[in-house]
C-alpha cells in the first residue's frame, strides 16, 4: 500500500489568542471577538478561557454573557490576522511546499515525500509547534493531527485540544472513529446528523457503519451515500492540493452585516464602499477583473432582494464598481429595513493590459497598485476619490471583510 502522511494544523482560538498575544493584559481571561459590546453582533472567535464556560462561536452577546458575565468585548481586527495567517503559511512552506490553506487558520501539509513512517511526522509536528511561537509570539498555539488522509488528520487535530497532538494509525483508527460524534467529521454537518437520526435512527458511527452502501445510496443517493460510507469506516483518496493547483476563482464576494436594521442609504452607501474597496482590492491582487457585478441586500425579515449589473467590459476599480452600486441603490426602493449588505464579482478573466482610450483613466492604472499599497498600511480608504470624502471610514471587521 502506497505511504501517505497529512498533518493537518489548527490555529488554538486563532483571532481571541492573535488578541491576547497583541494585548498581555488579555491573557488567561475569557475574551470573545465580536463587535462592540452590547450589538447584536454574534461571537466570531472566543480564547480558551471563554470556551470554558460554554461560549461558542455563533453564539449572540446576550447569550454569551449569561454564560459567562465577566467576558470582555474585544472588535475584530482583520488585518492582524491576516498578517499572522500569512506568517503562517510562510512558516509552513519551509516545511514542504504541499500546503493546502484550508481556511485562515487551518491548512493541511502533505509529507509522504519527506517521511517513512509516522515518528518522523511526529518530529515535524512538534517542530512546527515550536516555529508557531517563536514566529507568531509565545501565547499562540495550534493543534496538529496526523494520519493518512485528510478527512483523518483534521479529525485528529480536534483530539487534544488545545496545543494537541494526536495522530490516527491502524492501532487506534477503530476507537477514534468509534469514539468520535457524526459532527465531529468535516463534511457531516449537524443538518444532516440530525437527519440520519431522525428518519433513519442513525445516532452514531458504529450505527452508520452497520448499514451497507447499497442502502446508503438507496436513502441518501449515490454521492452523498458513498461519501458516508467511507467517511465512517476513515476512508479518503482527496489529495493535497496546493496554492498553486488550485482551480480558477469564480467569484468574489464581500457583506457585512448593520449594527441595526436601516432604511438610510447614507448608511448603506458607506458599508458598501468599504466592501468594494476590500473586493476590488482582492480582484487587483489576484489580477483579475469582473465582468458582472451583483448587490445583494438581505432585510430584516432575513428575506433578500438587490440587484445585478452584467457589462460590456470588465472592471476591478473600486470607484466603478461602487457607482454601479450607487447608482442603481439611488433608484431602488427598499421595501424593509435592511440587515445586510453584500457585493459580488463574476464572470471574471485574468487582467490584461489594454491601453485607455483616456489618458486619466490610465494614470489612475497605474497609480493604482500605489494606492493599494497606502491603503494596505494605513487602513482602507485612507486614499479615496474626493466624491467619497463625506463618507465614513467603517473600521475593518472580520464578519464581512474576509482577509484575503
Amino acid at each position: 500500500m502506497t505511504w501517505r502522511c497529512i498533518l493537518h494544523v489548527d490555529m488554538d482560538s486563532f483571532f481571541a489568542t492573535a488578541e491576547q498575544q497583541a494585548n498581555p493584559s488579555l491573557r488567561g481571561k475569557p475574551v470573545v471577538v465580536s463587535g462592540k459590546e452590547g450589538s447584536r453582533s454574534v461571537i466570531v472567535a472566543s480564547s480558551k478561557e471563554a470556551k470554558k464556560f460554554g461560549v461558542k462561536t455563533g453564539l449572540l452577546q446576550h447569550e454569551a454573557k449569561k454564560l459567562c458575565p465577566q467576558l470582555i468585548f474585544v472588535e475584530p481586527d482583520g488585518s492582524k490576522y491576516d498578517f499572522l495567517h500569512h506568517q503562517l503559511v510562510n512558516l509552513l512552506k519551509t516545511v514542504t511546499d504541499n500546503v493546502e490553506v484550508f481556511s485562515i487558520d487551518e491548512a493541511f501539509l502533505d509529507l509522504s515525500d519527506c517521511t517513512q513512517d509516522f515518528n518522523q511526522a511526529e518530529e515535524i509536528a512538534s517542530r512546527i509547534k515550536s516555529m508557531v511561537s517563536l514566529d507568531l509570539g509565545e501565547w499562540v498555539t495550534c493543534s496538529i493531527g496526523i494520519a493518512k488522509n485528510k478527512l483523518l488528520a483534521k479529525l485528529a487535530s480536534d483530539i487534544n485540544k488545545p496545543d494537541g497532538l494526536f495522530i490516527v494509525d491502524e492501532k487506534n483508527i477503530n476507537q477514534t472513529l468509534f469514539n468520535s460524534k457524526l459532527t465531529d467529521f468535516c463534511g457531516l454537518g449537524p443538518r444532516t446528523a440530525k437527519t440520519l437520526d431522525e428518519s433513519f435512527g442513525i445516532d452514531s458511527i458504529a450505527k452508520l457503519r452497520e448499514l451497507k452502501l447499497e442502502k446508503l445510496n438507496l436513502l441518501l443517493g449515490p454521492a452523498r451515500g458513498s461519501f458516508l460510507y467511507n467517511l465512517c469506516r476513515g476512508l479518503d483518496d482527496t489529495p493535497v492540493i496546493p496554492d498553486t493547483d488550485k482551480d480558477e476563482v469564480k467569484s468574489v464576494s464581500r457583506s457585512y452585516t448593520l449594527p441595526q436594521d436601516t432604511f438610510n442609504k447614507d448608511e448603506i452607501l458607506v458599508v458598501l464602499m468599504h466592501l468594494c474597496e476590500s473586493l476590488a482590492h482582492e480582484l487587483r491582487s489576484k489580477k483579475l477583473s469582473a465582468k458582472t457585478i451583483i448587490v445583494y441586500l438581505r432585510y430584516e425579515d432575513f428575506t433578500h432582494g438587490g440587484f445585478r449589473l452584467t457589462l460590456p467590459g470588465y472592471i476591478n476599480d473600486t470607484y466603478k464598481i461602487f457607482m454601479i452600486g450607487y447608482n442603481r441603490l439611488m433608484k431602488f426602493v427598499l421595501p424593509k429595513g435592511v440587515r445586510l449588505v453584500g457585493i459580488y464579482a463574476t464572470n471574471l478573466i485574468t487582467s490584461f493590459k489594454q491601453q485607455n482610450l483616456f489618458p486619466f483613466e490610465n494614470k489612475l492604472d497605474q497609480l493604482a497598485p500605489f494606492l493599494d499599497k497606502i491603503n494596505d498600511t494605513y487602513g482602507e480608504l485612507t486614499i479615496k476619490p474626493a466624491f467619497l470624502l463625506n463618507l465614513k471610514r467603517l473600521r475593518n471587521k472580520v464578519g464581512g471583510f474576509r482577509p484575503n
